[in-house]
Protein backbone atom coordinates (compact mmCIF):
# COMPACT_ATOMS: atom_id res chain seq x y z
CA UNK A 1 0.00 0.00 0.00
CA UNK A 2 1.18 3.21 -1.07
CA UNK A 3 2.41 5.57 2.46
CA UNK A 4 1.23 9.33 2.89
CA UNK A 5 3.16 11.51 5.71
CA UNK A 6 1.38 14.14 7.18
CA UNK A 7 3.73 16.49 9.15
CA UNK A 8 2.48 19.50 11.01
CA UNK A 9 3.07 20.92 14.92
CA UNK A 10 -0.84 21.46 15.80
CA UNK A 11 -1.25 18.17 17.42
CA UNK A 12 -5.26 18.07 17.26
CA UNK A 13 -4.75 19.59 13.51
CA UNK A 14 -2.60 16.62 12.74
CA UNK A 15 -4.76 14.00 14.56
CA UNK A 16 -7.88 15.61 12.55
CA UNK A 17 -6.62 15.46 9.14
CA UNK A 18 -4.85 12.39 9.49
CA UNK A 19 -8.11 10.65 11.18
CA UNK A 20 -10.22 12.41 8.08
CA UNK A 21 -7.89 11.36 5.23
CA UNK A 22 -7.64 7.83 6.41
CA UNK A 23 -11.65 7.22 6.59
CA UNK A 24 -12.44 9.03 2.76
CA UNK A 25 -9.33 6.75 1.21
CA UNK A 26 -8.73 3.10 1.71
CA UNK A 27 -5.73 1.36 0.85
CA UNK A 28 -2.97 3.64 1.66
CA UNK A 29 -1.31 3.76 5.05
CA UNK A 30 -0.79 6.94 6.99
CA UNK A 31 2.15 8.21 9.35
CA UNK A 32 2.43 11.43 11.32
CA UNK A 33 5.13 13.86 12.39
CA UNK A 34 5.21 17.02 14.16
CA UNK A 35 7.70 19.24 12.93
CA UNK A 36 10.45 18.54 10.15
CA UNK A 37 13.40 16.69 11.65
CA UNK A 38 10.95 13.95 12.91
CA UNK A 39 9.30 13.63 9.45
CA UNK A 40 12.67 13.49 7.80
CA UNK A 41 14.25 10.60 9.89
CA UNK A 42 10.74 8.95 8.78
CA UNK A 43 11.46 9.61 5.23
CA UNK A 44 15.11 8.25 5.40
CA UNK A 45 13.83 5.04 6.63
CA UNK A 46 12.04 4.73 3.63
CA UNK A 47 8.96 3.67 2.37
CA UNK A 48 7.36 7.32 2.28
CA UNK A 49 5.38 7.65 -1.22
CA UNK A 50 3.94 11.48 -0.56
CA UNK A 51 4.80 14.39 1.92
CA UNK A 52 1.82 16.39 3.74
CA UNK A 53 3.40 19.00 4.97
CA UNK A 54 2.74 22.47 6.82
CA UNK A 55 5.58 25.29 6.04
CA UNK A 56 5.62 26.89 9.52
CA UNK A 57 6.71 24.55 12.17
CA UNK A 58 9.49 24.75 15.13
CA UNK A 59 13.09 22.89 14.85
CA UNK A 60 12.85 22.16 11.14
CA UNK A 61 10.46 24.14 9.15
CA UNK A 62 8.68 22.84 5.95
CA UNK A 63 10.72 24.49 3.31
CA UNK A 64 13.87 23.07 5.04
CA UNK A 65 12.29 19.67 5.00
CA UNK A 66 11.17 19.99 1.45
CA UNK A 67 14.84 21.28 0.59
CA UNK A 68 16.81 18.31 2.26
CA UNK A 69 13.42 15.78 0.85
CA UNK A 70 14.49 16.83 -2.79
CA UNK A 71 18.27 16.47 -2.43
CA UNK A 72 18.15 12.81 -0.21
CA UNK A 73 14.71 11.33 -1.59
CA UNK A 74 13.80 12.85 -4.65
CA UNK A 75 11.51 10.46 -6.04
CA UNK A 76 8.90 11.25 -2.86
CA UNK A 77 6.13 13.61 -4.07
CA UNK A 78 5.22 16.59 -2.23
CA UNK A 79 1.91 18.66 -1.25
CA UNK A 80 2.23 21.57 0.96
CA UNK A 81 -0.62 23.10 3.23
CA UNK A 82 -0.29 26.94 3.13
CA UNK A 83 -2.47 30.00 3.39
CA UNK A 84 -1.69 30.79 -0.35
CA UNK A 85 -2.47 27.57 -2.36
CA UNK A 86 -5.31 29.53 -4.73
CA UNK A 87 -5.87 27.62 -7.59
CA UNK A 88 -3.90 30.16 -9.79
CA UNK A 89 -0.63 29.22 -7.98
CA UNK A 90 -1.39 25.94 -8.22
CA UNK A 91 -1.76 25.95 -11.84
CA UNK A 92 1.47 27.84 -12.44
CA UNK A 93 4.00 25.73 -10.06
CA UNK A 94 2.53 22.80 -11.22
CA UNK A 95 3.23 24.11 -14.92
CA UNK A 96 7.06 23.51 -13.76
CA UNK A 97 7.37 21.66 -10.33
CA UNK A 98 5.47 19.09 -8.95
CA UNK A 99 4.50 20.48 -5.28
CA UNK A 100 0.63 20.58 -4.70
CA UNK A 101 -0.88 23.02 -3.23
CA UNK A 102 -4.15 23.33 -0.50
CA UNK A 103 -5.25 26.59 1.21
CA UNK A 104 -5.84 26.57 4.97
CA UNK A 105 -8.15 25.83 6.68
CA UNK A 106 -8.91 22.63 5.09
CA UNK A 107 -11.17 20.85 3.55
CA UNK A 108 -10.73 17.42 3.56
CA UNK A 109 -12.68 16.48 0.62
CA UNK A 110 -10.26 18.44 -1.15
CA UNK A 111 -6.91 17.34 0.42
CA UNK A 112 -7.99 13.62 0.07
CA UNK A 113 -8.73 14.31 -3.70
CA UNK A 114 -5.79 15.98 -4.44
CA UNK A 115 -3.49 12.76 -2.36
CA UNK A 116 -5.63 9.89 -4.54
CA UNK A 117 -4.48 11.74 -7.66
CA UNK A 118 -1.08 12.65 -7.11
CA UNK A 119 -0.58 8.95 -5.53
CA UNK A 120 -2.55 7.61 -9.05
CA UNK A 121 0.08 9.65 -11.47
CA UNK A 122 2.73 8.07 -9.35
CA UNK A 123 1.02 4.53 -9.31
CA UNK A 124 0.52 4.97 -13.47
CA UNK A 125 4.46 6.06 -13.63
CA UNK A 126 4.56 9.34 -13.86
CA UNK A 127 6.99 9.74 -11.17
CA UNK A 128 6.08 13.53 -9.33
CA UNK A 129 9.03 14.02 -6.98
CA UNK A 130 10.30 17.68 -5.54
CA UNK A 131 12.72 19.70 -8.05
CA UNK A 132 14.58 22.73 -7.86
CA UNK A 133 12.50 25.03 -9.79
CA UNK A 134 8.96 23.89 -8.07
CA UNK A 135 10.90 24.61 -4.84
CA UNK A 136 12.45 28.10 -5.79
CA UNK A 137 8.71 29.12 -6.88
CA UNK A 138 7.44 27.74 -3.26
CA UNK A 139 10.51 30.48 -2.02
CA UNK A 140 8.62 33.14 -3.90
CA UNK A 141 4.94 32.37 -3.16
CA UNK A 142 5.74 32.40 0.70
CA UNK A 143 7.74 35.70 0.53
CA UNK A 144 10.87 33.49 2.21
CA UNK A 145 14.23 35.32 3.14
CA UNK A 146 17.14 32.38 2.90
CA UNK A 147 20.34 31.48 1.40
CA UNK A 148 20.29 28.56 -0.87
CA UNK A 149 23.46 26.37 -1.17
CA UNK A 150 23.28 24.38 -4.16
CA UNK A 151 25.67 21.38 -4.95
CA UNK A 152 26.09 19.13 -7.82
CA UNK A 153 29.18 16.63 -7.57
CA UNK A 154 32.12 19.98 -7.35
CA UNK A 155 29.56 22.48 -8.60
CA UNK A 156 28.49 24.83 -5.91
CA UNK A 157 25.69 27.67 -6.39
CA UNK A 158 24.29 30.34 -3.31
CA UNK A 159 20.89 31.78 -4.37
CA UNK A 160 19.85 34.57 -1.65
CA UNK A 161 16.25 35.53 -1.63
CA UNK A 162 14.85 38.58 -0.19
CA UNK A 163 10.55 38.60 0.69
CA UNK A 164 10.68 35.92 -1.87
CA UNK A 165 12.34 37.60 -4.24
CA UNK A 166 15.85 35.97 -5.72
CA UNK A 167 18.10 38.94 -5.40
CA UNK A 168 21.55 37.88 -6.01
CA UNK A 169 22.56 34.07 -7.54
CA UNK A 170 26.32 33.05 -8.46
CA UNK A 171 28.12 29.61 -9.27
CA UNK A 172 31.84 29.12 -9.67
CA UNK A 173 31.72 30.80 -13.12
CA UNK A 174 28.87 32.95 -13.58
CA UNK A 175 26.67 35.61 -11.85
CA UNK A 176 23.15 36.78 -11.94
CA UNK A 177 20.74 35.44 -14.56
CA UNK A 178 23.51 33.69 -16.15
CA UNK A 179 23.99 31.81 -12.64
CA UNK A 180 20.25 30.65 -12.30
CA UNK A 181 20.40 29.44 -15.77
CA UNK A 182 22.97 27.29 -15.32
CA UNK A 183 21.67 25.74 -11.69
CA UNK A 184 18.42 24.96 -13.24
CA UNK A 185 20.43 22.97 -15.94
CA UNK A 186 21.56 20.42 -13.02
CA UNK A 187 20.20 16.99 -12.87
CA UNK A 188 20.87 16.17 -9.48
CA UNK A 189 21.39 19.85 -7.30
CA UNK A 190 21.29 19.17 -3.61
CA UNK A 191 19.98 21.89 -1.87
CA UNK A 192 21.30 23.23 1.93
CA UNK A 193 18.90 26.17 2.73
CA UNK A 194 19.86 28.75 5.30
CA UNK A 195 17.92 31.34 7.28
CA UNK A 196 20.79 33.40 7.32
CA UNK A 197 21.14 36.33 5.00
CA UNK A 198 24.43 37.88 4.23
CA UNK A 199 24.05 41.38 2.56
CA UNK A 200 24.82 41.15 -0.96
CA UNK A 201 24.62 43.46 -4.26
CA UNK A 202 21.56 42.66 -6.13
CA UNK A 203 22.53 41.13 -9.23
CA UNK A 204 19.41 39.52 -10.34
CA UNK A 205 17.01 41.46 -12.41
CA UNK A 206 13.92 39.20 -13.91
CA UNK A 207 11.16 37.85 -12.31
CA UNK A 208 11.98 34.35 -10.95
CA UNK A 209 8.85 33.07 -13.05
CA UNK A 210 10.82 34.46 -16.67
CA UNK A 211 14.02 33.22 -15.07
CA UNK A 212 12.67 29.65 -14.97
CA UNK A 213 10.45 29.76 -18.30
CA UNK A 214 13.63 30.80 -20.13
CA UNK A 215 15.88 28.34 -18.47
CA UNK A 216 13.59 25.53 -19.07
CA UNK A 217 13.00 26.90 -23.08
CA UNK A 218 16.72 26.66 -23.15
CA UNK A 219 16.93 23.14 -22.20
CA UNK A 220 14.47 22.13 -24.77
CA UNK A 221 16.36 23.71 -27.45
CA UNK A 222 19.31 21.95 -25.76
CA UNK A 223 17.47 18.37 -26.09
CA UNK A 224 16.32 19.70 -29.97
CA UNK A 225 19.60 20.62 -30.66
CA UNK A 226 21.18 17.32 -29.33
CA UNK A 227 18.44 15.02 -31.53
CA UNK A 228 18.69 17.09 -35.11
CA UNK A 229 23.05 16.97 -34.48
CA UNK A 230 24.65 14.21 -35.94
CA UNK A 231 27.15 14.95 -32.89
CA UNK A 232 24.59 14.24 -30.57
CA UNK A 233 24.13 10.56 -31.22
CA UNK A 234 25.46 7.96 -29.11
CA UNK A 235 28.15 5.50 -29.55
CA UNK A 236 27.67 1.99 -30.73
CA UNK A 237 26.72 0.49 -33.75
CA UNK A 238 25.60 2.22 -36.86
CA UNK A 239 21.94 2.73 -37.17
CA UNK A 240 20.13 2.82 -40.57
CA UNK A 241 18.54 6.76 -40.64
CA UNK A 242 15.12 6.69 -41.08
CA UNK A 243 13.59 7.78 -43.94
CA UNK A 244 10.11 9.59 -43.96
CA UNK A 245 8.26 9.85 -46.86
CA UNK A 246 4.53 12.35 -48.16
CA UNK A 247 4.02 14.88 -46.09
CA UNK A 248 6.44 14.43 -42.83
CA UNK A 249 9.54 14.12 -45.15
CA UNK A 250 8.34 17.23 -47.04
CA UNK A 251 8.18 19.02 -43.34
CA UNK A 252 11.55 17.09 -42.17
CA UNK A 253 12.93 18.61 -45.38
CA UNK A 254 11.74 21.69 -44.87
CA UNK A 255 12.99 22.13 -41.46
CA UNK A 256 16.41 21.10 -42.29
CA UNK A 257 16.76 24.41 -45.02
CA UNK A 258 14.96 26.38 -42.70
CA UNK A 259 17.85 25.24 -39.94
CA UNK A 260 20.64 25.39 -42.86
CA UNK A 261 19.54 28.95 -43.77
CA UNK A 262 19.63 29.94 -39.59
CA UNK A 263 23.33 28.54 -39.64
CA UNK A 264 24.68 30.30 -42.52
CA UNK A 265 22.74 33.52 -41.36
CA UNK A 266 24.95 33.73 -38.07
CA UNK A 267 28.05 32.58 -39.86
CA UNK A 268 27.48 35.68 -41.83
CA UNK A 269 26.94 37.73 -39.11
CA UNK A 270 30.28 36.64 -37.26
CA UNK A 271 32.13 38.01 -40.59
CA UNK A 272 31.08 41.38 -39.18
CA UNK A 273 34.30 43.52 -38.41
CA UNK A 274 34.74 43.35 -34.44
CA UNK A 275 31.67 40.50 -33.93
CA UNK A 276 31.83 38.77 -30.72
CA UNK A 277 29.00 36.81 -30.99
CA UNK A 278 25.29 36.89 -32.71
CA UNK A 279 22.10 35.03 -31.99
CA UNK A 280 18.10 34.57 -33.54
CA UNK A 281 15.95 34.79 -30.73
CA UNK A 282 11.99 34.80 -30.74
CA UNK A 283 10.44 37.78 -28.02
CA UNK A 284 7.56 36.34 -27.57
CA UNK A 285 8.53 32.69 -26.59
CA UNK A 286 12.02 33.56 -25.02
CA UNK A 287 13.39 30.72 -27.47
CA UNK A 288 16.97 30.40 -28.58
CA UNK A 289 16.64 29.96 -32.65
CA UNK A 290 20.51 29.71 -32.95
CA UNK A 291 23.96 30.75 -31.50
CA UNK A 292 27.63 31.50 -32.82
CA UNK A 293 30.79 33.11 -31.22
CA UNK A 294 30.63 33.82 -27.64
CA UNK A 295 33.19 33.25 -24.77
CA UNK A 296 33.28 31.20 -21.71
CA UNK A 297 32.05 34.12 -19.54
CA UNK A 298 29.75 35.95 -22.91
CA UNK A 299 26.84 33.04 -23.08
CA UNK A 300 25.20 33.71 -26.12
CA UNK A 301 21.94 31.35 -25.26
CA UNK A 302 21.71 33.06 -21.85
CA UNK A 303 22.29 36.71 -23.45
CA UNK A 304 20.11 36.27 -25.84
CA UNK A 305 17.07 35.22 -23.76
CA UNK A 306 17.58 37.52 -21.22
CA UNK A 307 17.26 40.59 -24.40
CA UNK A 308 13.80 39.12 -24.94
CA UNK A 309 12.76 41.58 -21.92
CA UNK A 310 14.02 44.91 -23.62
CA UNK A 311 12.50 43.80 -27.33
CA UNK A 312 9.15 43.43 -24.89
CA UNK A 313 9.64 46.38 -22.69
CA UNK A 314 10.11 48.69 -26.18
CA UNK A 315 7.12 47.00 -27.69
CA UNK A 316 5.01 47.30 -24.95
CA UNK A 317 6.27 51.06 -24.66
CA UNK A 318 5.67 51.58 -28.53
CA UNK A 319 2.19 50.37 -28.29
CA UNK A 320 1.47 52.67 -24.73
CA UNK A 321 2.62 55.63 -26.67
CA UNK A 322 0.26 54.82 -29.53
CA UNK A 323 3.16 55.12 -32.24
CA UNK A 324 2.02 53.82 -35.88
CA UNK A 325 6.09 52.55 -36.51
CA UNK A 326 7.55 49.68 -36.47
CA UNK A 327 10.95 48.98 -34.76
CA UNK A 328 13.61 48.49 -37.01
CA UNK A 329 16.55 47.94 -34.16
CA UNK A 330 17.52 48.34 -30.58
CA UNK A 331 21.02 49.76 -29.49
CA UNK A 332 22.58 49.15 -26.64
CA UNK A 333 25.84 50.82 -26.10
CA UNK A 334 27.96 49.20 -23.03
CA UNK A 335 32.03 50.33 -21.98
CA UNK A 336 33.42 48.43 -24.62
CA UNK A 337 30.70 46.79 -26.54
CA UNK A 338 27.61 47.25 -29.02
CA UNK A 339 24.66 45.60 -28.15
CA UNK A 340 22.50 45.44 -31.35
CA UNK A 341 18.97 43.94 -31.61
CA UNK A 342 17.35 43.98 -34.86
CA UNK A 343 13.98 42.66 -35.50
CA UNK A 344 13.23 41.08 -38.70
CA UNK A 345 10.80 42.30 -41.17
CA UNK A 346 9.65 38.83 -42.38
CA UNK A 347 8.81 37.68 -38.80
CA UNK A 348 8.07 40.31 -36.50
CA UNK A 349 8.50 37.36 -33.19
CA UNK A 350 12.21 37.40 -34.29
CA UNK A 351 15.24 39.29 -33.71
CA UNK A 352 18.81 39.04 -34.62
CA UNK A 353 21.15 39.85 -31.56
CA UNK A 354 24.80 40.85 -32.26
CA UNK A 355 27.94 41.64 -29.84
CA UNK A 356 30.45 43.98 -31.18
CA UNK A 357 33.54 45.55 -30.01
CA UNK A 358 33.53 49.35 -29.94
CA UNK A 359 37.47 49.14 -30.75
CA UNK A 360 37.45 47.09 -33.52
CA UNK A 361 33.91 47.35 -34.75
CA UNK A 362 31.75 50.03 -36.94
CA UNK A 363 28.43 50.75 -36.24
CA UNK A 364 27.07 51.86 -39.25
CA UNK A 365 28.80 49.15 -41.34
CA UNK A 366 27.16 46.39 -39.03
CA UNK A 367 23.74 47.46 -39.34
CA UNK A 368 24.07 47.79 -43.18
CA UNK A 369 25.28 44.01 -43.08
CA UNK A 370 22.55 43.40 -40.68
CA UNK A 371 20.24 44.58 -42.97
CA UNK A 372 21.38 42.34 -45.73
CA UNK A 373 21.97 39.53 -44.05
CA UNK A 374 18.20 39.83 -42.71
CA UNK A 375 17.13 39.99 -46.21
CA UNK A 376 18.18 36.71 -47.42
CA UNK A 377 17.08 35.38 -43.87
CA UNK A 378 14.39 32.86 -44.75
CA UNK A 379 12.06 31.28 -41.27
Amino acid sequence: MPTVLIVDDEKLFLSSVSEGIANLLDGITILTASQGAEALEIIRQGGVDLLVTDLKMPVMDGFQLLACVASEQPQVSAIVMTAFGTSEIEKRVREIGAIGYIEKPIDLHALASLVENTLAKRSAGFLRGINLSSFLQLLNIERKTCTLNIRQGQQLATLIFQEGELVNARTEHREGEAAVYEVIGWSRPEIEMSGVVKKQPVNVHIPLDHLLLNAHQMLDEQVREQFLSPEGQTSGPPVEPFQPTGPRAEHLSQENITMGNIKESLVAVMEIEGTIGAALADWKSGMCLGTIGGTPTFNLEIAAASNTEVVRAKMKAVANLNLKETIEDILITLDTQYHLIRLLKSAPNLFLYVAIKKDTGNLALARHKLAQIEAKLEV
